[in-house]
């Protein structure tokens, strides 16, 4: 067994052993960094005995209400089951050795060694790419794949909304895992029942280039409701521009889009402005979906 460095930016890292056990009672071993965020870090890791790959990621933002929120994602991804939301495997804790790093002048960084800290993990699929770097070129991927992944993802989404509001929705956050898109990172979710939004009153909700109208009006301090409408506008996003290569900004027309034409009336109603004129539940726009898809 050896260490592994955990670590989101470089003031602040955590040295952990690279066996670490799930609350499966298997035994994984970490690999590679593969991606970090604004409370996480994920990494490879292998199933000791199989030697199967998964990704395992890790919270280091350790203020109770992120703690609280990665509970929450984690108990989210356990209820879940479905080829288009990405698969839980395990759970545990690691124990970390902190490192806090400051530059006290030009000369070079000063290293002070922290107390060790108990570092929550999740292990998940592995996916291969995210769909804001599989859809960098559109004209790739044929109508017969992104038609039957937008069906399946609109049909997850709506197992999503039984349950919460993911307010997180962005191609970054659509993964590819073998042959299907799923979503991922609940890490922003409400949920309709067991517990209080955790989030902060200046806190931004929602993915900063991809926000529906109403979330941005509620970051500017407007009294806008999240709901599933808002959920809706973020996928519907994601499906654009994943046909077209482009951000739906601004009012779209039919001659902006590139995909099949029946599937554009559906697009344009769950890309409105006003929230009230969108498909009001993520049922109601898969449905559509589906009907604009198969007639």
């Amino acid at each position: 067994m050896s260490q592994v460095q955990i670590f989101r930016n470089l003031k602040r890292s955590y040295s952990i052993n690279d066996h670490i056990m799930g609350d499966d009672g298997k035994v994984y071993i970490v690999g590679e960094r593969i991606a970090a965020g604004g409370n996480a870090v994920v990494h490879e890791c292998n199933e000791k005995l199989s030697g199967d790959s998964y990704a395992v990621k890790f919270q280091l933002e350790l203020h109770q209400r992120r703690r609280e929120r990665f509970h929450r994602e984690v108990e989210l991804l356990r209820d879940f089951d479905d080829p288009h939301i990405i698969r839980f495997i395990a759970t545990g804790v690691a124990t970390g050795a902190r490192t806090d790093r400051s530059k006290r002048n030009v000369r070079g960084v000063v290293q002070r060694q922290g107390r060790d800290e108990e570092l929550p993990f999740v292990i998940l699929m592995r996916a291969s790419e995210d769909l804001g770097k599989h859809a960098k070129t559109p004209q790739k991927i044929p109508p017969a794949t992104y038609l039957a992944q937008f069906l399946g993802l609109s049909k997850a989404l709506v197992k999503i909304n039984e349950k919460a509001l993911h307010r997180d929705i962005k191609p970054e956050n659509i993964l590819v895992v073998g042959s299907a898109w799923v979503i991922s990172d609940f890490g922003l979710c409400d949920l309709h029942e067991g517990g209080p939004d955790l989030s902060r009153v200046d806190e931004r909700i929602g993915p900063a280039q991809w926000m529906s109208p109403e979330a941005f009006n509620k970051n500017l301090g407007c009294l806008d409701a999240i709901g599933q409408t808002s959920d809706v506008f973020q996928l519907a996003s994601v499906f654009w521009y994943a046909t077209c290569g482009r951000h739906p900004t601004g009012i779209v027309r039919e001659t902006d889009w590139r995909g099949p034409a029946e599937l554009y009336p559906v697009m344009e109603r769950a890309l409105l402005h006003n929230n009230q004129n969108r498909y009001q539940t993520s049922a109601e726009f898969s449905v559509a979906l589906e009907t604009a898809i198969i007639r």
